[in-house]
């Protein structure tokens, strides 16, 4: 038998108990002593299994690694907090520019706020039905209907949940940290790399449902180009375990070998394939907007907010004007290398050379004009073909000066963009003076 402690160790062979249960020990007693003997050997290989290679050194070389964990999320703490995001200031540099591009994310940016993630009381169920702020319908409508912006949803959510809470407006929507695209006017894209290997999903899959069964309150979700293990729900200290326990599982078997990366949340696991970011993909979705919609001027404001992982981060650095040398080469060259091990195509959005080791003059952020080349794939994922390219332009479509450009992480203090909010309320306060700027805009000049 285990009770305690033990269980979770020895859990899949052994008889579990409430020691404080009487009844249910003398239960447990009378069916071990009344087991047959195939039954016991069964038990017994489980756990002799277990005991064999959760060894004492394998225990010490946990140990140290959670040791330097716990170094580095030291020194991240007292890292020091980025400052809030200045309302004025964005919307006044909002009504300067001509051509603005608001990427904003989507889970736990636009949403409704849900319960305290640790409490029994939390209603998972609405949470996993991710739906629009009620309050934000109005404000973003009315940025959807300003000429002079171009908005983009930019969410790890799938294809159906964006299509359900965003199709009524005229905005740009990227599923799956950009996987998959389209303008709510036109038809889904896939910007996957042809040859993308995805042999790994199935063997995933089997690893993330049988945690999911050891640990109540979790889920499973299944998606195109990832799958994600959330644990949000769970009681917190034995989530993190359990959470513990699976990557050792996954990097000893299913991705020892694969071409994947493992993207840790605050309560939830990810194995995507390989260069799977919001960053990677914002190459691509500029390319496409260039080519749907005539600009006649390049990109001079960019406000990016959303309640992105540690990974997905690199979406803010990619327009960052006054990035080190160092963070330059890696978010704008190292992103579209990651992609490029299963590419056999050029991205649609080239950099010009100068832009990868040195720092860019002026404070200016800049890229040249894409020559995009898509596969286009109709709404269930079915069938794909080429657009053809797109006719160059001189102008480049970014031109953006430092003070143009506004990044916010939701919800995360350790961050990598520019500004903070606390919370998806903040947000819907933020875009409705961004709303009011827009229209106080389209009603002619101030008074």
């Amino acid at each position: 038998m285990a009770a305690g402690g033990a269980a979770q160790s020895l859990g899949a062979g052994a008889l579990l108990v409430n020691p404080w249960n009487i009844t249910e020990v003398a239960a447990a007693i009378g069916k071990a002593l009344n087991m047959s003997d195939e039954e016991r050997e069964k038990r017994h290989r489980l756990n002799f299994a277990h005991v064999t290679t959760h060894t004492a050194q394998e225990w010490a070389e946990t140990f140290v690694s959670e040791l330097n964990d716990t170094v580095v999320e030291a020194q991240l703490r007292i890292k020091q907090n980025r400052p809030v995001l200045p309302f004025e200031e964005a919307a006044g540099q909002f009504l300067r520019c001509n051509n603005r591009l608001l990427i904003l994310g989507f889970n736990a940016t636009l949403t409704e706020p849900m319960d305290t993630p640790g409490r029994r009381g939390g209603d998972q169920i609405k949470e996993m039905e991710l739906k629009l702020h009620p309050e934000l319908k109005e404000p973003l409508a009315a940025l959807c209907r300003d000429p002079k912006a171009t908005i983009v949803v930019l969410s790890g959510s799938d294809r159906s949940v964006l299509d359900e809470n965003f199709g009524e407006y005229n905005m740009w929507l990227a599923a799956e940290h950009g996987m998959f695209l389209r303008h709510t006017g036109g038809d889904w894209m896939t910007t996957m790399p042809e040859h993308l290997n995805m042999e790994w999903v199935d063997s995933v899959k089997h690893v993330f449902e049988y945690f999911t069964e050891r640990t109540p309150r979790s889920r499973c979700e299944l998606r195109e180009t990832s799958l994600v293990w959330n644990y949000k729900y769970a009681d917190s200290e034995f989530g993190r375990l359990q959470a513990r326990d699976m990557l050792q599982h996954l990097w000893t078997g299913p991705i020892s070998n694969a071409s994947v990366d493992v993207v840790q949340g605050s309560r939830s696991v990810e194995v995507r394939a390989v260069g799977v970011t919001k960053g990677a993909a914002i190459d691509r979705i500029l390319g496409e907007i260039v080519h749907s919609k005539p600009l006649t001027s390049p990109i001079d404001y960019v406000l990016c907010i959303g309640h992105f992982l540690e990974k997905d981060e690199d979406v803010y650095t990619f327009f960052e004007p006054e990035l080190p040398c160092d963070n330059i080469g890696y978010a704008r060259t190292k992103v579209s290398d990651a992609l490029k091990l299963h590419m056999d195509r050029k991205p649609p959005l080239k950099l010009p050379a100068g832009r990868t080791g040195s720092k860019p003059s002026h404070g200016k952020t800049q890229r040249s004009s894409p020559n995009p080349e898509k596969r286009i794939t109709n709404g269930n994922g079915g069938g794909h073909g080429r657009r053809p390219s797109a006719e160059r332009i001189s102008w480049n479509v970014l031109d953006l000066e430092k003070e143009n450009y506004f990044s916010c992480a939701v919800g995360r203090n350790r961050t990598g963009a520019r500004y903070t909010l606390g919370s998806p309320d903040d947000v819907v306060s933020f875009l409705k003076r961004m709303a009011e700027a827009s229209f106080s805009e389209s009603r002619g000049p101030f008074h």
